[in-house]
This record gives C-alpha cells, structure tokens and sequence, in this order.
C-alpha cells in the first residue's frame, strides 16, 4: 500500500494495525531497520582490533562513563539507561528509535527534502513483550528487547520516544535487521505502508497544520530554526 496524505495515512493506521503500539518512519524504503552500532561498526577502521560489535559498543559505553563525568556520571545508572542516553548524544548503540505516535512516525519519513526523490516508508509494530522502565530492560538477551523508557531529555519527550534494543553477537558482526521472519519469537504484529515520493511535500505541509514539524518534534532554537527556513520555504525544504 502506497500514501498520498496524512489521511490515507490514518485510515491504514486505524484499519490495518489498530493495536500497534511502536511506529518508525524512515526517509528511504530501502534501509534495513538495523541499529547505528551496525553502521559505525561496518567501517574497518573501528572494527579492527575487535572479535565482536558487541566489543565494540562496550568499548564505547567504558567511554561515555569515562569522558561524559564533568556533565554527568553514568556509572551508576543502569546499562539501559547509558544507551538511551548515549544514543540521544549521538553515540552508536544497539539501540533502535521508534515512537508511540503514528503521526510523529510519519513525519520522520518525510521530514528531509534532500529524499524527496525516494518513497519512505512506516513500519507499525507490536513486540511480544515489553519493559515500562529502562531499569527492567535485560541487559544480556538472544533475543529483542522493546521498552518504554522514563522520559529522561526533552527530545525523547517531544517524540514520545521508545527503543527496540538488538541482540548483539559476542563473535563477529552479523546482525540481523527487524522482521517477523527474523524475530520470531520477539514479534507480535509488524506492518509497513509506503509513502509516495511525489507527495512528501503535501505530507509535510498537512503534518505541519496539525501542529508536528521541526519546531514540535525537535525542542530548542535548533528546531525553530528548521521550521522557520521550512516555513518561508512552503515546506518544501
């Protein structure tokens, strides 16, 4: 199924995947539904000198706990919360972002004119099980881990942020991205719709009269900035 319009949108959303608690868009149909820890780890300069991703990410977090003291000591929060934390700040992680709200997730699949050439898509889904906290999130799985994390900076407050964390392997690099086929065991429901390329542009003014755009989804003068150059440029950058 391909969309045109926000409205197209929520009719597939409330006939399709009523009960999907978890949205992701992404500006280009192609991309695996893969954590960054995948694509950091994927460039030979970083993993050289490591048998596994999961090295790779542990090296990283002994890093955050060791540099990020001055602003904040992440040694005694739970291993959940350094990668929830650590992602928000741009460091790799196995950590995938998805968001409770539907429309949220449609923005992110249109918000980038610089892939307005390129269909998105939105995936709904529902895992088996699920942690409200990020100190219940296991830290040692084979398997998905999704949760709900406290609402712990104001961005993943504005995108009503929630998190599916990937098993990571302790030899090699392998990781499988998200689908039913591949986590059996982890996935209740998973759908997608496709967002037509020739109407990002409409997508994103309609989004923006019902009050989701840059300045909404991303808090500070940052996000202001964004909206107001898309604004004077009807939205079409």
């Amino acid at each position: 199924m391909k969309i045109e319009s926000v409205i197209d949108y929520i009719k597939w959303r409330y006939e399709k995947i009523d009960d999907s608690v978890m949205f992701r868009g992404q500006l280009d149909l192609k991309w695996e539904l893969l954590p960054s820890i995948v694509r950091y780890a994927k460039n030979r300069y970083v993993s050289d000198g490591y048998d596994s991703i999961s090295e790779v990410e542990s090296h990283l977090i002994e890093w955050l706990e060791k540099f990020a003291m001055p602003y904040k000591d992440y040694r005694i929060v739970s291993q959940a919360e350094k990668l929830v934390q650590g992602q928000h700040f741009g460091l790799p992680t196995r950590l995938l972002d998805w968001t409770t709200n539907p429309l949220k997730a449609l923005y992110f699949a249109v918000e980038n004119p610089e892939h307005d050439s390129v269909d998105g898509i939105v995936y709904g889904f529902v895992p088996k099980n699920w942690q409200e906290k990020v100190g219940q999130s296991r830290e040692h799985t084979s398997g998905l881990v999704s949760f709900f994390p406290e609402l712990l900076n104001e961005r993943l407050s504005a995108q009503e942020g929630c998190f599916v964390a990937f098993p990571l392997p302790k030899k090699g690099f392998s990781v499988l991205p998200l689908s039913k086929a591949n986590y059996t065991n982890d996935v209740a429901f998973f759908d997608s719709v496709q967002i037509s390329a020739k109407h990002k542009i409409k997508i994103r003014q309609e989004l923006n009269e019902l009050g989701i755009n840059h300045r909404s989804i991303y808090p500070g003068l940052e996000g202001v900035t964004k909206w107001i150059k898309s604004d004077l440029a009807y939205f079409s950058a």
